[in-house]
């Protein structure tokens, strides 16, 4: 097998409202039609790839595990994700990391 490229990403989100919300007014993201067949989630476009969000409304246990994205001014992202109410979980030189409302890990990078 030779994979070509990523096509997506599935989260679990406990809040689907709060979910759609975050993705949507923190990180930007645009919303796209969902094609396929059953669940309850929503589906976003970042940029060649999707993020997904399915409904999952078990507890979730927090971890290291995450996706990450790129951002043209990670001052200005960083300033917005917490004007915006998002916990960020953790800095280093060129990233940080927050949490979705759902606890899922996001790393923010620059360029």
């Amino acid at each position: 097998m030779r994979c070509l490229r990523l096509t997506h990403v599935n989260v679990r989100v406990q809040d689907l409202t709060a979910a759609v919300r975050f993705y949507t007014e923190v990180m930007g993201l645009e919303p796209i039609p969902r094609n396929d067949r059953g669940g309850t989630g929503a589906w976003f476009r970042l940029g060649s790839t999707e993020v997904h969000l399915a409904l999952d409304p078990s507890p979730q246990t927090r971890s290291k595990r995450h996706f990450a994205v790129e951002v043209a001014d990670l001052a200005e992202a960083r300033r917005h994700a917490e004007q915006k109410g998002a916990e960020i979980d953790q800095e280093d030189v060129g990233r940080f990391w927050m949490r979705d409302p759902s606890g899922n890990r996001i790393e923010v990078v620059k360029p």
